[in-house]
């Protein structure tokens, strides 16, 4: 290599000669910083405890479970609210005395909002772990894993265990309470339909009392009876048309036979009443109305023949001879077969009437009969349904009550973890070495790339243009050397003493953060009595990484 160019082996030599005390210098001040952060950093101990998903004992086919499960995604999301609900949180934190220093700095919901973040609810999901099983197997997700961090081991496990007890017990009231609101529901339905059952059983019998004959059964009876109307209808004006013949007959015959008589005389009132009468029983015959001047000038002439006859004393009936008689006779006979003929047609002609509007009354009520037979039905059908439904809800409710319907267990509980899930101190004092080398190694660099001095005759040379002619290495006498010794010595002193000063306060820092606060809180729950803690099943192994948290 061209002595005026390039970098050589020895200038690296010459460099760290010169260098390496200010990059040990700096290395080892961010070395040591590192070690300090992470004694002072406080524990944060993690505790978990593991929630089994058991299926219901009692097998499906029998009996079906009343409130729904739900997928994974739902499952974890409605276990994740209820275990962060402020009231239940509100609650753990009283009655396990949580937070009391922030509690006296932060409000209520800055407390619950804080202990919410150092609470976590996960799936256990080894069998998903493989993609080729998830690809090819849907497995079922029955086990959570609940997380909670503190300060303190046993403050960890204890409101981990809390929070998976109180999440079973309220898991268990909630579908007692769901079973049993879902069968007072239906309950409630069912006393609902039985009523409008009860009010339409009620309008359908009003319906029918209120329309005898027009109902949709009556309806060929009352074509039977129309029919039949009709034909003596028929027969009655026969019947009429005879009588009003013989009637008209027979009169005839009378006025001929009163005509015969050997006395034609009319001045005799009591014959002329006989007369008057005749031709009033013809012009009725003809359809004479009252108001016909025949029949009133025949009525005042009998009144006035009459009043005579009162006044005269003559009250003896007329001479009539026997063929005037007999049609006489015969005429009254035709004249009351009139009246009945007549009679019997306005009655029939009343019952055809009667019948005909029984049948066009008949399409109306049929259809107020449909509509309510139609509800009637659909009102059944439903009262039948929920009839079955009110005996599996019942059954539900008793599965419920009797915890054989899907429940959850505490798998493992909740145990005091032996080391801190953070920091990670190793890691952290590992990557302050890393990061002091690279610092001191760095700032080594700068100020040789800074220093306008020369250290060698190449960089003379370079520098001037001018050949050197030799280098005269420096001349230490035996005083340079003691005084260079006692620098020496005085500098390991110093960093021996910066060290071990350091060392101890970040061990006296790691006792003051971590070790003395557990010290007092021992001395505290033994003076004092600690809340007693619900019994808990089994809950899950701790898992790692979270944020610091206040405990006690």
């Amino acid at each position: 290599m061209n002595e005026d160019q390039g970098f050589r082996v020895g200038d690296l030599r010459a460099v760290l000669k010169r260098r390496l005390p200010l990059m040990a210098a700096v290395g080892g001040a961010v070395f040591l910083l590192s070690i300090v952060i992470a004694s002072l950093l406080p524990n944060v101990y993690m505790a978990s405890a593991t929630l089994l998903i058991e299926p219901q004992s009692i097998s499906k086919k029998l009996v079906e479970a009343g409130v729904a499960e739900s997928d994974l995604n739902n499952r974890l999301h409605l276990m994740t609210m209820q275990i962060l609900s402020r009231s239940r949180l509100s609650k753990i934190i009283d009655d396990l005395k949580l937070y009391p220093e922030e509690s006296q700095e932060m409000t209520r919901e800055e407390v619950i909002e804080m202990m919410r973040k150092h609470i976590r609810v996960e799936p256990v999901l080894p069998e998903l772990e493989s993609p080729e099983l998830r690809r090819n197997r849907a497995v079922e997700i029955n086990t959570f894993r609940l997380f909670f961090m503190s300060d303190s081991p046993r403050v960890a496990a204890e409101v981990a265990n809390r929070l998976a007890n109180d999440f079973i017990d309220e898991h268990i009231r909630e579908r007692v309470q769901v079973s049993g609101d879902t069968s007072e529901f239906i309950e409630a339905e069912l006393q609902r339909i039985a009523a409008r059952i009860r009010e339409v059983e009620a309008q359908t019998a009003q319906i029918k009392g209120e329309n005898p004959g027009k109902l949709p059964e009556d309806i060929e009876t009352n074509q039977r009876l129309l029919e039949r109307a009709i034909d003596n209808l028929r027969d009655a004006q026969r019947d009429l048309a005879q009588a009003q013949s013989d009637e008209a007959f027979y009169r005839q015959q009378s006025l001929q036979a009163a005509a015969a008589l050997p006395s034609n005389d009319e001045a005799d009132p009591g014959r002329r009443i006989e007369i008057l009468k005749i031709r009033l029983g013809e012009y009725r015959s003809r359809g004479f109305t009252e108001k016909h001047p025949d029949i009133v000038a025949a009525t005042q002439e009998i009144a006035a023949l009459e009043q005579r006859i009162a006044s005269d004393g003559e009250g003896a009936e007329p001479l009539r001879s026997v063929p005037q008689q007999q049609a006489e006779a015969e005429m009254r006979r035709a004249s009351l077969s009139v009246q009945s003929a007549q009679q019997d047609i306005a009655r029939l002609q009343q019952q055809v009437e009667e019948i005909q509007q029984r049948l066009a009354g008949t399409p109306r009520v049929a259809e107020q009969l449909a509509a309510l037979e139609r509800e009637y039905q659909t009102l059944s059908t439903s009262f039948s349904d929920y009839s079955v439904k009110r005996v599996e809800a019942n059954t539900q409710a008793n599965m419920e009550r009797r915890q054989k319907g899907e429940q959850f267990r505490v798998l493992e509980s909740a145990v005091p973890p032996p080391d801190p899930a953070s920091p990670k101190r190793l890691v952290i004092v590992l990557v302050g070495l890393m990061l002091g080398a690279a610092i001191g190694a760095g700032v080594g660099l700068l100020v040789e790339s800074s220093d306008t001095s020369f250290h060698a005759g190449r960089d003379l040379q370079s520098k001037l243009r001018i050949p050197v002619l030799a280098e005269i290495p420096a001349i230490l006498l035996d005083a340079d050397r003691a005084a260079r010794r006692r620098q020496q010595i005085r500098t390991a002193v110093a960093t021996a003493a910066v060290v071990l000063l350091v060392l101890v306060g970040s061990g006296g820092g790691y006792f003051w953060v971590n070790v003395l606060p557990r010290w007092r809180a021992a001395a505290e729950e033994g003076a004092t009595p600690r809340p007693a803690t619900p019994p808990s099943a089994p809950a899950a192994p701790a898992a790692g990484g979270g944020s610091p948290v206040g405990g006690r």
